[in-house]
């Protein structure tokens, strides 16, 4: 309950999206920290719906924006299924060095992604601390992934996630100089800005009283 809260807290000095921006990363039984359970995912989107709480590209942000990090498989397996039988969206955004390693997408994986009608952006290609690199290697991850997503999609791609929230004023601007038009990042310092927008992130212990809470700020 404490970290909803100080969460909450740092967003208000800041201000805060339109709408609520919530972090996942794996849906399984198994896993770390950040893998929530397939039960505890099915109860949260089915409040969701209950409360009458629509999902939102994150382009839109018009309601919920669900996003997912990382490219795992278990986007296409587990958590593109319960998103679709709601009538659901989401983002994903994929670390393209990681793309066809085991236990994650493949291409076809990111491509099947793209025509379910989920939303595709960037995670760099590393997945660094971007905070901690000199400008020319934080050019290097945002300017290669972008362009590797957009090879293989065929379209263009503007959304970015930094990876573990790490973001600086000078990273703002090479993702604002890379071609980027959204960010997200955490309660460290995300806030309304549309290059730095604030996530709350949903973990294994994640209660629903504090998934209401969160929906309900």
């Amino acid at each position: 309950m404490r970290v909803v809260l100080v969460a909450l807290l740092l967003c208000s000095c800041r201000g805060k999206p339109a709408a609520p921006i919530l972090s996942y990363h794996s849906v399984g039984d198994d896993g770390d920290e950040f893998t929530v359970s397939e039960t505890a995912f099915a109860r949260q989107l089915d409040w969701l719906v209950a409360q009458g709480i629509h999902t939102s590209p994150l382009r839109e942000l018009k309601g919920v924006a669900l996003t997912f990090d990382d490219g795992k498989e278990d986007a296409l397996t587990r958590v593109v299924p319960a998103l679709q039988k709601r009538g659901m969206t989401g983002t994903f955004f994929v670390i393209t060095g990681m793309v066809g390693k085991p236990g994650f997408l493949s291409w076809d994986g990111v491509r099947a992604l793209d025509k379910a009608g989920m939303e595709i952006g960037s995670h760099t290609v590393t997945h660094p601390r971007l905070a901690d690199l000199p400008d020319d290697k934080v050019r290097e991850e945002l300017v290669d992934s972008k362009r590797e997503l957009e090879k293989q999609l065929r379209h263009p791609v503007d959304l970015l996630a930094y990876p573990y929230n790490s973001v600086r004023p000078r990273v703002r601007d090479a993702a604002r100089d890379a071609g980027y038009r959204m960010a997200v990042s955490g309660a460290a310092h995300g806030g309304s800005d549309p290059l730095d927008l604030l996530r709350i992130t949903i973990t294994r212990a994640t209660t629903m009283e504090q998934f209401e809470q969160i929906l309900h700020k």
